[in-house]
């Protein structure tokens, strides 16, 4: 949940196969624990070359570039073929999302007060300067594409 914050929440499909991914490799243990009123569940436990593993990660100096995936982007980008319509209510829904989104961002920001919480503060900002910038995307898609939509109602009377 906390890694969402920064515009990163992968499938639980992808983060069971990098779980067994990371047992095969030797960085985890897993164990089996029995529930009464719930499913059983896995619990993985990080060994010592799994924390030799991430310090040597997190020490690198390498850089590697995000990848960016936006179904709805994509959406915008085929829009000639599209109802300029059902673009607008998604993007609508995007506006709102980003604006929720920066909602609970600010506020994990104004508890950010101690100096050990620097390191969340740095990712808190940069979901909040995306957020803004998304929210402003939308905002500008939204106005050109309501322009097409009354232009082609326009010339449709």
């Amino acid at each position: 949940e906390s890694i969402s914050h920064f515009y990163w929440s992968p499938a639980k499909s992808q983060i069971y196969a990098e779980l067994r991914r990371l047992r095969e490799a030797g960085y985890v243990t897993e164990r089996h624990v029995e529930q009464e009123n719930r499913p059983d569940k896995r619990v993985y436990e990080m060994t010592e070359s799994g924390r030799q593993a991430l310090a040597a990660w997190l020490n690198s100096s390498e850089y590697e570039p995000s990848v960016f995936k936006s179904a709805s982007l994509l959406k915008v980008f085929l829009g000639q073929s599209a109802d300029p319509s059902a673009l607008i209510n998604m993007l609508e829904r995007h506006k709102q999302f980003e604006s929720e989104k920066l909602e609970q961002l600010r506020e994990i920001e104004s508890e950010c007060t101690e100096p050990d919480q620097a390191f969340t503060l740095l990712t808190v900002r940069a979901g909040i300067l995306y957020g803004e910038a998304s929210l402003k995307w939308s905002e500008e898609a939204l106005e050109t594409l309501r322009k097409m939509n009354d232009s082609a109602a326009g010339s449709a009377l």
